[in-house]
Order: C-alpha cells, then sequence, then structure tokens
C-alpha cells in the first residue's frame, strides 16, 4: 500500500496521528519563531526569557527554585543564567538563610526588558494561533492548562501508568488471540 504524501513531500505514517507528536510539532515550530523574533529584538531566547520571567515574579528565588518553576535542565539553567547576570537583568546575593545558595533578583533593566518580551509574546501568540478563532484559543488554552496542572502535580506514578499499560496490553493481546 503506498503511503500518501502531504503537500509538504513528507509520508503521511501512523506516528504522526499521535498527540504527542502533534504537541512537539506545534511547540518547536512556535519556539522557533518566537527564537528569531525574541533574539532580533531582545537579544534572547525563550528559555532566557523564561528564567527572567519567573525571576521577575519570585523575587529572591533560589537556583534550585528556579529549575523546579521553569523545568529548565541544571546546566542550561546555569548557562542562561550566566548569561542574565552578565547582561544585568539579574542580580545574585548570598542568601541570608544559607551561604550556599545564591537569591536571584532581577535588575530594574531585567523589569523593563520583561515587561518588553511579555508585549511581543503576546502579539506573537495572536499571529501564530490566528488560525483558531477567539473561542478555540480559549477552549485550547483551558485544555492544555489543565493538562499541564494534571501532570506537574503528578508525582511520577509511573507504577500506575504501567499497570494500566499492562491491562491494554492484555485486553489487546486477548482480542488478536494471541
Amino acid at each position: 500500500m503506498a503511503k500518501k504524501t502531504t503537500d509538504a513531500g513528507r509520508h503521511d505514517s501512523g506516528y504522526t496521528s499521535y498527540l504527542t507528536f502533534k504537541l512537539d510539532l506545534v511547540k518547536s515550530a512556535m519556539l522557533r519563531r518566537a527564537n528569531l523574533v525574541y533574539r532580533r529584538e531582545l537579544g534572547l531566547d525563550v528559555r532566557s526569557l523564561r528564567l527572567l520571567r519567573a525571576i521577575c515574579d519570585n523575587p529572591g528565588v533560589t537556583a534550585t527554585g528556579l529549575r523546579e518553576l521553569t523545568l529548565v535542565e541544571k546546566t542550561l539553567l546555569s548557562k542562561d543564567l550566566a548569561e542574565l547576570v552578565s547582561l544585568k537583568l539579574v542580580r545574585r546575593s548570598i542568601h541570608p538563610d544559607d551561604a550556599r545558595h545564591h537569591q536571584l533578583w532581577p535588575t530594574a533593566r531585567g523589569k523593563q526588558v520583561r515587561v518588553a518580551s511579555d508585549d511581543l509574546g503576546h502579539a506573537m501568540e495572536v499571529v501564530m494561533l490566528s488560525v483558531l478563532s477567539p473561542e478555540e484559543h480559549a477552549t485550547l488554552d483551558d485544555l492544555l492548562g489543565r493538562l499541564a496542572r494534571e501532570f506537574l502535580a503528578a508525582t511520577d506514578d509511573i507504577e500506575d501508568l504501567l499497570a494500566v499499560l499492562e491491562e491494554h496490553t492484555r485486553k489487546a493481546r486477548r482480542l488478536r488471540g494471541a
């Protein structure tokens, strides 16, 4: 059976039907576009701006707390924080309760960049999601918000997931007669 070819010249395949693939495709395309604009306009990428926004919203946060808030991997977080500090968008101070830790604070310039990035981000989101009606956009936002809250609240209950998958596998085997 021949595979269908899409307008882009790609082969249509089963993997494209998975929600995780579609989410990753949309995320990657949106990040690619946003990074081009943010780098041109502000000299920073999406990840650095995510960190800056989190620091502005949580002044005095530690790097560990920031990592938990933003889900940025430790090595990337360290590199990006060093850049934000060198650009004087963030400053560090020794934590008053534990000298082994530093607190992170936005500078006045950091707060200005954050506001500019928010304005730019909202404008980009409107353009990138213009294919959706306002009602569809609101529904998508609600659904993704619900999923995000659920996954962030999950305590790595991998055993529960494996049990559910095992049950589905048993049912599939029975249906196939295996």
